[in-house]
């Protein structure tokens, strides 16, 4: 139940993968394969911080070592994300007929845009510190 956010932001990742028939088969392979080995590590090396730090009281270093841990994991998930995402609109964009399906392409990138820092905070609280 800890990672259910993870989860969740792999579903998302992995479904827009899917969904792009911009991606050739055997690169949505290799982002599956790259996501699934990169959650293995982050959730391994998370359950190894908490069981060789956490003592109650919660000591300074356990918050320290998590939110460096989560900190550098942030970038191996979000910025492979993002150059997806950048990739699926500039070929949407490229390869759309008009002004008007460029300027409703052009519209979706706000939402996209605030989807992404939503899943990037909610990714961020695995390395909360009080």
């Amino acid at each position: 139940m800890e990672y259910m956010a993870l989860w969740f932001i792999l579903g998302i990742i992995f479904s827009i993968t899917l969904a792009a028939k911009q991606i050739k088969p055997w690169l949505k392979f290799v982002i599956f394969g790259y996501y699934l080995v990169l959650s293995y590590l982050f959730i391994s090396r998370k359950e190894q911080i908490y069981s060789e730090y956490h003592k109650v009281p919660v000591p300074e270093q356990f918050w320290e070592t998590n939110s460096d841990w989560v900190g550098l994991m942030l970038g191996f998930y979000f910025v492979p994300f993002l150059l997806i995402l950048l990739f699926i609109y500039f070929w949407l964009f490229r390869n759309a007929n008009g002004v008007k399906k460029r300027f409703f392409i052009s519209l979706t990138i706000v939402p996209a845009a605030i989807i992404y820092l939503c899943l990037l905070f909610v990714f961020s609280m695995y390395g909360y510190r009080p």
